[in-house]
């Protein structure tokens, strides 16, 4: 069974009904990983995050899955039909995006199957260019996050922007955040240790770290003149571009490495 990144980062979420910790990592072991759940050590075995961090349910999910669907067998397929009979809730949530790569989930005498061929449609590029209302816009945006906020941004001082990430990332998603280190921001910039976070003393060339951008699950990019800023929200001509482009998104989260790096 071949899926898209896009299909694994919407039905990850809707997986943690499945259990514990715990009951995933038996789950996952069923289909030949050897993970093993540590009540002494962090919980979730490492999936190479920074600093060793262990991952959210959702993230270890993910990444189990995204193994899963690089193989030439039906493990996928076993794996989410064994899921969805053990928590038919979700099946509303995630038919939709079965559906739209050519699979179905057909109920035969009481179990649940899915059903359907590779077919792997990649999602269309939507670029929205904003000059108003852009604090509303991001907000609308990052409330869609499911697997991961990158924010680096040279000035951050915006609270209901800052409040949103706090709130996303109480929800379990892998929020991280890198500002400029300088006088702004440490007098009037958000509380970022609240956060997973850096602060970048310069820019790579020795110039200022200018760069404004979110990237939104590898899904989405936000980028423009736009610090998420008072001023900028009220009384700034400011602009941003939200672009639906998981290309676009690899590119800026590539770039955030490099400058988080």
């Amino acid at each position: 069974m071949k899926v898209s990144e896009y299909l694994i980062s919407n039905i990850s979420p809707q997986m943690i009904n499945y259990g514990s910790g715990n009951d995933l990592v038996k789950l996952f072991n069923r289909f030949g990983f050897k993970d093993i759940y540590s009540y002494d050590n962090g919980g979730l075995p490492d999936i190479g995050k920074k600093n060793g961090q262990r991952p959210s349910k959702t993230q270890y999910i993910q990444d189990r899955l995204t193994q899963m669907s690089t193989r030439n067998d039906g493990s996928l397929r076993d794996c989410l039909n064994i899921v969805i009979n053990k928590t038919p809730e979700i099946i509303e949530n995630i038919k939709d995006f079965l559906n739209e790569e050519g699979f179905v989930i057909e109920n035969l005498n009481g179990e649940f199957f899915i059903q359907g061929g590779v077919i792997i449609k990649a999602k269309p590029v939507i670029n929205e260019a904003h000059f108003q209302d852009i604090q509303n816009k991001i907000l609308i945006a990052l409330d869609g996050a499911k697997v991961s906020i990158k924010v680096i941004m040279a000035w951050f001082t915006n609270d209901i922007l800052f409040n949103k990430l706090i709130e996303k990332h109480k929800q379990g998603v892998d929020v991280e955040i890198s500002i400029y280190d300088d006088g702004v921001n440490k007098k009037h910039g958000v509380d970022i240790t609240q956060l997973p976070h850096k602060r970048i003393k310069r820019g790579i060339r020795g110039g200022l770290m200018h760069d404004k951008f979110c990237v939104i699950d590898n899904q989405v990019v936000i980028t423009g003149s736009y610090n998420w800023t008072n001023n900028a929200e009220f009384r700034n001509d400011e602009n941003i571009t939200i672009e639906h482009d998981q290309e676009q998104a690899t590119r800026f989260s590539v770039e955030y490495k490099r400058l988080t790096s």
